[in-house]
Formats: structure tokens, sequence, C-alpha cells
């Protein structure tokens, strides 16, 4: 069980943007570790304007062979200190918990500011209960990260993003970000997986090439809305006729997606671009620029 290079691509993201601005601790299922390579992960923090010098002071990575890197490492490199995990094996000081059964610490209950499924659940065969934990866990306002295998998984279950829908309709969470992850054949140049976030369109999972993908994933980032106790998703008329909601469900969105912007290069061919769209793209860099170091000079405060 681990955290791929896409899972860690969107985390740096959700940092920058400011989702987890506010964010203290995290529990994980399952006893997490990094499933990249070094190099790469310095990489993927430079891409996203933070220190990769703070990688060098991480454990030896020997992955996919061990020794591992534990997952806390991580997360303590954005400032959320309080790590924790469940996992039946106790490794790097889980919390022992067989998954199949409830989970009746209520001290933790309603807690946590993140709490992640990355590749852990589909191994746990009583899965609902699983989720029913993750729920329990997260508290109003915290964030559901899931990570789970559409093809080529290793567990007892395959998802899709009726899974998705389905939780999220029946708890009114809040969907901050959804993809396919898709992991090509070809490696990096270090060793890590190649993969890359896609946008979960059916169409455009159609036209999917299988032959030259290593793996299939589907992935979210989940916003738990209410302090209300997890509600079991049915599908299609079912959901309105278990929860007694006669005009069904519907998608509201919102005016904070996540985005990006580029801005060109002098190594761009910029004779069609004019001179008003060059300053203006500058002008929207150096704001955000702006904006991330004051957000990391109130955090240190």
């Amino acid at each position: 069980m681990g955290i791929n290079t896409a899972a860690i691509q969107n985390t740096l993201e959700l940092y920058n943007l400011g989702y987890l601005k506010d964010s203290k601790n995290v529990l994980e299922i399952g006893s997490q570790e990094l499933h990249v390579k070094k190099e790469d992960l310095k990489q993927l923090f430079d891409n996203a304007g933070l220190k990769s010098d703070l990688v060098d002071k991480y454990p030896s990575n020997h992955w996919p062979k061990k020794p591992r890197c534990p997952a806390r490492y991580f997360y303590e490199s954005l400032d959320i200190k309080e790590y924790q995990s469940i996992d039946i094996n106790a490794d790097h000081g889980a919390i022992p918990h067989d998954l199949n059964k409830p989970f009746e610490d209520r001290s933790k209950f309603n807690k946590f500011d993140i709490v992640t499924d990355h590749g852990s659940c589909e191994h746990v065969f009583n899965i609902s209960e699983c989720y029913k934990t993750m729920h329990n866990l997260t508290k109003p306002g915290g964030y559901i990260i899931i990570a789970q295998a559409v093809m080529k998984g290793n567990g007892y279950f395959k998802f899709d993003e009726s899974f998705f829908e389905g939780i999220a309709a029946a708890n009114n969470y809040k969907i901050i970000f959804n993809s396919y992850v898709v992991g090509t054949v070809k490696k990096t140049k270090n060793g890590s997986d190649n993969e890359f976030h896609i946008p979960r369109n059916r169409e455009l999972f159609n036209a999917l090439d299988f032959s030259k993908i290593d793996e299939l994933n589907v992935y979210g980032v989940l916003q738990k809305t209410k302090e209300d106790e997890f509600k079991i998703p049915y599908q299609d008329k079912l959901m309105n006729e278990m929860y007694n909601i006669s005009g069904g469900f519907n998608r509201a969105y919102f005016k904070d997606p996540m985005s990006y912007h580029y801005l060109p290069s002098a190594t761009l061919n910029v004779e069609g671009a004019s001179f008003k769209l060059l300053i203006k793209a500058l002008i929207i860099k150096i704001k955000r620029i702006i904006r991330l170091r004051i957000i990391r000079i109130l955090k240190k405060r």
C-alpha cells in the first residue's frame, strides 16, 4: 500500500490552492509508504514551488524493494504534523485494527482533517464498514481522498465513477476533484510509475488504448459537509426510495474548481501573442506567487 506519483501530485496541488491550509492531522487507511523514487519526488516538489531539499531529510526509500519511506514524512513537509494510520498489521506504528469490524474508538470520530484510502479498502472484504469508518473519522469540512483500481488491481474489488457519485450523493459530500489515473507501461527515467490524471469522462475512457496502459485507477477528493451518520449508497431510484428524497439528486457546481494557467516563456514563439496578453499573464502569475508566499508566512506564525 502506498502513495503513488499521481496522488502526490494532486495533494501538492490541493496544498498550493489552499485547500489544506488549515489541515493539522491526517489518518490513512493502511500503513502507507511512498511509492515513488526520490528524484521524481523532488521534481514534484519543485513543480509545486516547494523546497525539494525537504525530501533529502526523509528516511531511505528503496521502493519497490524494502525498506521504504513511511508516508508521514510527506505530510510533515506540508506542515501536517499529526499522522496516524489504521492497519491490521500495525506496520509503521499503525493502530492495529481489523477493518472488517466497526472501529469504536469514538475519541477519534470527527477528528481528522484528511482521511485517505490509497489502495487499502479493496483488501477489506467488508468494504462498506471500511468506508463507514473513514466517514466517522473525518471532521466536517475535512477531506476524504480515495485512489482505487479500475483495472489490474490486487484486491477483492474494482471501482468506477458510480462509487464516487453514489457515496457522495448519499452522504452529501462535496466533490473537490475527480479523475481517472492512467499509468503507462513506460516508467520515468528514475524508475517511478508514470501516472497522469485525465478527466473522469466515459467517452474519454472508451477512447483509451488499453494495450499501452499498465494500470488504470479512479481518484477522488471528497469533502464531508455534515456531522451525520454514514449512509450506505443505493443505485438509481433506490437511493430516493431509501432516503425519502422525492426530487432525487442533481449536481450543484461551485465556482472554485482546481485550475492552472500557462505563462509564455522566452523560448516560445510569441509573434502571434499580443503584448497586452503577455502582461496580463505575467500579472496573474505574480499574484499567485504573492498569495502563496502570504499563506506560507501566516502558517509560520
